[in-house]
């Protein structure tokens, strides 16, 4: 375990310093990226030490190869989509995807990334858990550059983007390996960094305003369904979690237009 954390600490610290940036916390003002990462990986080693703790179900989902895609926004793409067989791109997965790994009707090919994921190899192995779907390291910023362009079906990512140093890359790189008709899926919390007062790597806010789709913090604020206009249509709406019921759950759906198509 000694050489688990000192290979997280260099990690963190390194991913910290990519980004170096005045990162507030509530707690600790000094704490900054690399230690908020740090964090990170200590909330998933607990989390697999006690297979999902208060999160049993979601623990039971993500680690049995024949769960069912559960996110319903996700769901109606699979069955929008005439496809039978699917590939799926999972942003931010942490270290076991909470995708699902079946659907009817359809196949499914499901790649997970996520920036710690040669630690999150290491907390599994720890563990002794084997996921169905191992979670590849990949930063959602070089996603185009890792995949190259028009690869997945649908690129899904749940609570993690708006942890992320650059979410609007991201969200455009989600867009570039999607093929034209393809989708991008989006399920946040709304306003998460309002909720937790700009605590560690909650620094983005991601909100809906009649009907657009707006990634927002002090002093900065993109409308993403403008700034996407002429290569992509974007639909955002307020949902439940499917799983816990909870509310304030931002969905958005951006659709991939094929060159020459307009939006409508």
């Amino acid at each position: 375990m000694r050489g688990f954390r000192a290979a997280a600490t260099r990690l963190v610290r390194r991913l910290g310093r990519q980004h170096d940036q005045p990162w507030r916390t509530r707690d600790d003002p000094v704490l900054g990226r690399g230690g908020a990462l740090r964090e990170e990986v200590e909330y998933w080693q607990h989390w697999l030490s006690t297979q999902g703790g208060k999160w049993a179900d979601d623990y039971r989902h993500r680690l049995d190869p024949d769960a069912e895609v559960a996110d319903p926004a996700l769901r109606d793409i699979l069955m929008r989509l005439p496809q039978e067989e699917l590939s799926i791109l999972d942003v931010g997965a942490g270290p076991v995807t909470a995708v699902g790994y079946r659907f009817p009707g359809k196949t499914l090919s499901l790649t997970a990334v996520d920036p710690l994921a040669d630690e999150y190899d290491r907390l599994l192995a720890t563990q002794g858990v084997a996921p169905p779907a191992r979670t590849k390291h990949a930063e959602g910023e070089q996603l185009l550059a890792r995949f190259g362009p028009d690869h997945f079906d649908i690129a899904y990512s749940r609570n993690a983007l708006d942890h992320a140093v650059d979410p609007i890359l991201i969200i455009e790189n989600m867009l570039g390996v999607v093929r034209a008709e393809g989708y991008v899926v989006l399920r946040h919390v709304r306003n998460e960094a309002v909720n937790q007062a700009y605590v560690q790597l909650h620094q983005w806010n991601f909100d809906e305003r009649d009907g657009r789709f707006l990634i927002w913090r002090p002093g900065h604020e993109t409308d993403l369904t403008e700034r996407l206009a002429g290569r992509a249509e974007t639909e955002c709406r307020l949902d439940s979690d499917e799983q816990g019921g909870r509310a304030g759950w931002l969905v958005c759906v951006i659709r991939k237009l094929a060159a020459g198509q307009s939006g409508g």
